[in-house]
């Protein structure tokens, strides 16, 4: 638990994808679902270690995504796949195999699948190819996810604020940035302790595009953004937010004010113009 969190938060806008896996290995199954989980995105709601077990899975829970197996006892993948697509037609079946694409992908996609993967794939494709070929991009896209959490007015509560970005930042796979991300939210969460005097709200919002940080304390007062050096004892924080930043800005609110900046999500190319 992160230190002097008052209220803490977590809100995933868009359902999660849900998914069956299936694979005779019991270590293979839980890297996949710990790989899948992880992002927010993916939810398990079951597992099988042959291919008629998922059959029975896929009839019974109905999911988004099957991620399939070749090579199992009993019922391999390939000889199921006609049974899990009349189970369920409107289940998305990935198959994920151990066995090079050249040899199998043909036999795959001629039974229903509607991609072929190698299980030597990375952790972060794995992802970023299930969301694509599943069809479930698009939603995802369109979502935000946020974390939100009321941190004390105390001076100490920058750390907190940084592990507690630092929390949000992995389970969106966007640590890419957390570096930068944490240097902000340390300057304005300590600006709002030692100035505003008051306790801090502190939301990270997830975008299409962009992360969005926001910092919100009980004080009415605009802050005005000047130039600094390194000697300076005051006004760093915001000359940081309004440098280091892709967008930022202060907006008065019904009970104090709110400063926030944007900074681009790791691998997205930003949009002409944007």
């Amino acid at each position: 638990m992160v230190p002097n969190v008052v209220r803490r938060d977590y809100v995933v806008v868009s359902p999660a994808a849900r998914v069956v896996l299936a694979d005779d290995l019991p270590d293979a199954r839980e890297l996949t679902r710990l790989t899948l989980e992880r992002t927010g995105r993916f939810v398990v709601v079951a597992e099988a270690a042959d291919g008629a077990e998922a059959i029975e899975m896929v009839a019974t829970h109905r999911p988004d995504l099957l991620l399939l197996d070749v090579a199992m006892p009993r019922v391999d993948g390939l000889q199921a796949l006609p049974a899990i697509r009349e189970a369920c037609p409107e289940t998305k079946v990935v198959v994920l195999s151990g066995f090079d694409r050249g040899r199998l992908a043909h036999f795959a996609m001629a039974g229903g699948a509607v991609a072929y993967m190698e299980k030597t794939v990375s952790s972060r494709r794995l992802v970023d190819e299930l969301l694509a070929v599943s069809g479930l991009l698009d939603a995802v896209e369109e979502a935000l996810a946020e974390a939100r959490v009321l941190l004390a007015e105390d001076l100490t509560s920058g750390q907190s604020a940084r592990r507690f970005v630092a929390e949000a930042l992995d389970a969106w796979r966007a640590s890419d940035v957390l570096q930068l991300v944490q240097l902000l939210v340390t300057e304005l969460v300590t600006n709002s302790v030692v100035h505003a005097r008051s306790d801090v709200d502190v939301a990270v919002l997830l975008g299409p595009r962009n992360i969005r940080v926001e910092v919100a304390d009980s004080n009415p007062v605009l802050p005005e953004p000047r130039d600094v050096d390194e000697t300076s004892t005051s006004g760093r924080g915001l000359a940081l937010v309004r440098d280091l930043s892709e967008r930022w800005g202060a907006e008065a609110r019904a009970q104090g004010k709110v400063i926030w900046f944007e900074v681009a999500r790791p691998g997205v190319e930003a949009q002409p113009g944007a």
